[in-house]
């Protein structure tokens, strides 16, 4: 009997300090580099110029959701007689690895897994290296640049030489809509 009342002195005390420990933890998502693609939020114009040199537009319209954790990505290829491509991502900070991560999915079969630095200059995201058709390794990333309240410019990158140099595959210029 003195054991099961020591017991249950030792489970209300420790019951005394979970709540303690609960309300001292940061709440979820505040981090400030949780806070680095905030400049993506909005709803954007975008112009490109297709690899045949015609000119190529589209949507993106970039939301916070999930009590401000996700960035969720909603991407529309506009362009008149165009490829109706369309795709959408979901970022979110991992506290614990301290990265950005985001998934690109898409209506031509598309599934792509990125990571990032919160603190990189320019902010960018990579994939994981992997062979491409030509056997060589190969890392691909996309990174924003000359960002600005209403603009910014948006960059699909690939390298071979394990991020020495980078090659421009597709350059998309934002205009803010709202």
């Amino acid at each position: 009997m003195l054991l099961l009342m020591r017991s249950l002195l030792h489970l209300r005390l420790l019951l005394l300090f979970v709540p303690v420990a609960t309300a001292q933890q940061p709440a979820p998502c505040t981090q400030p580099e949780a806070a680095a693609l905030d400049f993506w939020v909005g709803t954007w114009d975008l112009a490109w110029t297709n690899a045949d040199g015609s000119d190529g537009q589209g949507t993106n319209t970039i939301s916070k959701t999930l009590g401000g954790c996700v960035v969720h990505e909603d991407f529309q290829d506009t362009t008149p007689d165009g490829t109706g491509f369309a795709g959408q991502s979901v970022s979110v900070f991992d506290a614990r690895s301290g990265l950005w991560k985001q998934t690109w999915v898409d209506n031509a079969g598309g599934y792509l897994l990125f990571t990032g630095a919160p603190d990189a200059e320019p902010m960018e995201v990579r994939t994981a290296p992997f062979a491409n058709p030509q056997g060589q390794s190969q890392i691909n990333r996309m990174v924003w640049t000359d960002v600005s309240g209403d603009a910014l410019t948006w960059r699909w990158q690939s390298s071979t030489d394990d991020g020495a140099t980078w090659t421009d595959r597709w350059v998309i210029a934002y205009a803010r809509a709202e």
